[in-house]
């Protein structure tokens, strides 16, 4: 397992070395579900994200990454404890703006998303497809350093019981890069 992995990151590092950068970055977001459904259960709270970028030519960047949301709240009637986990997994596409030391970006992209909520009535698994926008301003701390500070959206339609929900919303939030 351990030669697999080595392999794996020497074709990624191989691969990259094409590229003109690499950026590998660590983000808390702030995220408030679009539903009302959501909010009145679970309210809003922190996302963590990871996530890589790879330029593919002037300002295009493919980027990559996943995340992972918590959330404990009570049931609307009962009153029990319920707890939610969404974790996206996804990709796509930005373009970045550089000028110095300020770089804007927009991009979007797909996510997979993995669905699980826990409560005494029951147990509920979903897996979807849904999308994601996203902007933001990276600004150079020192060379190879960037603070990113970002806002998107996700959009995912899902029917975990016998009614349809949308589990993204939006997510504001700060990242710290590394870029080579």
């Amino acid at each position: 397992m351990k030669k697999m992995a080595l392999i794996g990151l020497a074709v990624l590092m191989a691969s990259t070395s094409a590229f003109s950068f690499v950026v590998l970055e660590a983000k808390g977001q702030y995220f408030s579900p679009s539903e009302r459904y959501f909010r009145d259960i679970y309210g809003a709270g922190w996302m963590a994200e990871g996530e890589i970028g790879i330029r593919l030519f002037r300002g295009l960047e493919l980027w990559a990454g996943g995340g992972y949301f918590s959330r404990k709240g009570q049931l609307t009637f009962t009153r029990e404890e319920t707890t939610l986990t969404i974790q996206p997994v996804g990709g796509g596409l930005r373009y970045r703006i550089t000028s110095g030391k300020i770089s804007g970006y927009m991009g979007a992209g797909v996510n997979y998303y993995q669905y699980k909520e826990s409560n005494p009535i029951g147990d509920v698994s979903k897996k979807s497809v849904g999308y994601v926008g996203k902007a933001g301003v990276l600004f150079r701390i020192v060379p190879g350093l960037l603070l990113d500070l970002n806002l998107g959206y996700t959009y995912c339609k899902m029917t975990p019981a016998d009614f349809e929900i949308n589990i993204g919303g939006i997510a504001a939030g700060a990242g710290l890069a590394i870029e080579f």
